[in-house]
């Protein structure tokens, strides 16, 4: 039976939220002779709505909260020889009401982690880099690496453990467990990352891979990127079982983003390749996208208007290769839909990069210097064999910040399945309005 919730009912006539993340601020522990030691503090909680689930059962939607808080203390110690830095921190999370509307959570998840915990060197003339320990890591603009941020629940499946705390929507957690990396920044347009990431989180059944990433950057231009990245190990049969056939595939990315020296003009796009394995069925995969926007900046509000065609390949039953594209370690990174794609589809009904194709307009108007609201459009398609997962969706937001440590968003979605298998995971052919309101602390 669904647990009822006043504040959720409350919230069905109200706009719902999420929030982006702006500059943390840090409060100084102590200053002296070199030495820094500052204290930061990140929140986020959220109540969010659903008319419908995604269980495969006809019985209406859902209401729950989520929310986090996480404080990190970070040091620094210059020297002669460069400067010595680290940092600890801990999350504390989880997810209360009905569970979020995918069934990933299911409303009675909470856990306190240690979340960072690294320590590293920066040479004196600042070319090199290097850290290890717990923390996050970022390739390009997050695509395919975005830390490890998937956060599922106790799911109640018989054999399968995949709880890591809950907090699905809100993601938190986006520590690699144990990380090396090394960045090499010379003078010049030229930079680079070696980088060895062991995840420990068990839907991605604790993977490890390393890879290599080269940048051209060009301040007023942009910048061009490739990456050659191989999945060292995978707790195979561990979790869901999804990710067996990564072991051993090697990936490679090509992208690019800026503005090509144009004032008010946005370009973005990256190839994705994946290839090989241990397993006796071979990845052959691969996605890319192409985004173009433009700011009207000397109309009022300053409109931008975003146009963006992702393609993410699915498998072909016609052959022996495995061509559903594996999406990796994507996440949340420069605003809504990068790279989850629609707030319902992407969190809850479905596709999640992988065996679809999407097509994005958004336009987003700035009234005052703190307030931005977006309007999205998404069109979902599937590709090749894949489950039919086809739906379009509206995202209504704004961002609101409210000071400089507090920032509200609120967002109205409406998501209107069309494929086979998603009517099915819903139950019915409805449109499902969703409502979340998310609030976010930064000191």
């Amino acid at each position: 039976m669904k647990k009822n919730n006043s504040i959720f009912l409350k919230l069905n006539t109200l706009i719902a939220a999420i929030i982006t993340a702006t500059a943390v601020q840090a409060a100084p522990v102590y200053d002296e002779d070199g030495k820094t030691v500052e204290f930061n503090v990140e929140g986020m909680a959220g109540v969010f709505s659903t008319d419908e689930n995604y269980n495969g059962v006809n019985d209406g939607g859902n209401n729950w909260q989520e929310g986090y808080i996480k404080g990190d203390l970070a040091g620094r110690n210059q020297t002669a020889n460069g400067t010595v830095y680290g940092g600890l921190g801990v999350i504390a999370l989880g997810t209360g009401g009905d569970g979020d509307a995918g069934g990933y959570t299911a409303g009675n998840e909470s856990d306190v982690k240690i979340e960072n915990a690294f320590v590293g060197w920066q040479s004196s003339n600042g070319i090199f880099d290097l850290s290890i320990g717990r923390q996050q890591f970022t390739l390009g603009d997050g695509f395919i690496i975005a830390g490890d941020a998937i956060s599922l629940g106790d799911m109640g499946i018989p054999g399968v453990d995949v709880d890591r705390g809950g907090a699905y929507y809100l993601a938190g957690q986006k520590s690699f467990d144990k990380t090396a990396i090394l960045k090499v920044d010379p003078e010049g347009p030229l930079r680079g990352d070696l980088f060895w990431l062991q995840s420990d989180n068990p839907y991605h059944q604790d993977t490890e891979l390393g890879g290599v990433n080269l940048e051209w950057v060009d301040d007023a231009k942009g910048t061009l990127g490739l990456s050659y990245i191989s999945v060292l190990d995978v707790d195979q049969g561990a979790g869901f079982g999804l990710w067996d056939q990564r072991k051993g595939m090697d990936v490679v990315s090509l992208r690019g983003q800026g503005s090509m020296g144009v004032e008010n003009l946005f370009l973005s796009f990256e190839y994705v390749n994946e290839r090989g394995g241990d397993t006796a069925v071979k990845n052959d995969a691969n996605a890319w996208y192409v985004e173009g926007g433009w700011t009207f900046a000397d109309l009022p509000w300053s409109p931008t208007v975003n146009y963006r065609h992702a393609k993410f390949s699915g498998d072909d039953s016609s052959t022996a290769d495995n061509e559903a594209f594996d999406p990796l370690f994507f996440g949340f990174t420069r605003g809504f839909g990068t790279w989850f794609q629609g707030e319902v589809a992407s969190n809850y009904a479905g596709p999640a990069n992988s065996g679809n194709d999407v097509d994005r307009i958004e336009v987003t108007v700035q009234p005052r210097d703190d307030l931005t609201v977006g309007l999205q459009y998404w069109d979902f398609g599937k590709d090749a064999d894949a489950a039919d997962l086809a739906g379009s969706e509206v995202d209504l937001y704004a961002l609101w910040s409210i000071n400089d440590n507090f920032v509200f968003s609120p967002m109205i979605g409406y998501y209107k399945p069309d494929g086979a298998d998603v009517i099915a995971n819903q139950a019915n052919d409805d449109g499902n309005l969703y409502l979340q309101a998310v609030l976010m602390y930064f000191y």
